[in-house]
């Protein structure tokens, strides 16, 4: 995605640890952060306070901070990546007129 002036990383609110051992073990392109003390999740509609569980989403933001789009999948439901390069693909068009 770097061609696409694009950066991707993933969150979830388990230890940096465990990540990078997901990280390896699926061969992730990209880097997983921590959000240990839940204080980004909740920020974008990804943790349930009810039920302690981070959901599963998916968003794509642009330069100046706005979400232009947003995926959700359930626990073990794959995510739609191709729908997600489309959506960055139509994004770098807008920004660049390309």
């Amino acid at each position: 995605m770097q061609e696409r002036d694009t950066e991707v990383f993933g969150i979830s609110a388990d230890a940096w640890a465990s990540h990078a051992e997901f990280r390896k073990q699926l061969e992730l392109p990209f880097d997983l952060l921590s959000d240990w003390d839940r204080t980004v999740m909740p920020a974008y509609g990804a943790f349930s306070v009810r039920t302690k569980i981070a959901n599963r989403w998916s968003f794509l933001i642009d330069k100046d901070g706005v979400i232009r789009y947003t995926q959700h999948t359930g626990l073990n439901e794959p995510r739609d990546v191709e729908a997600m390069k489309a959506e960055v693909e139509k994004l770098y068009q807008e920004q660049t007129g390309q």
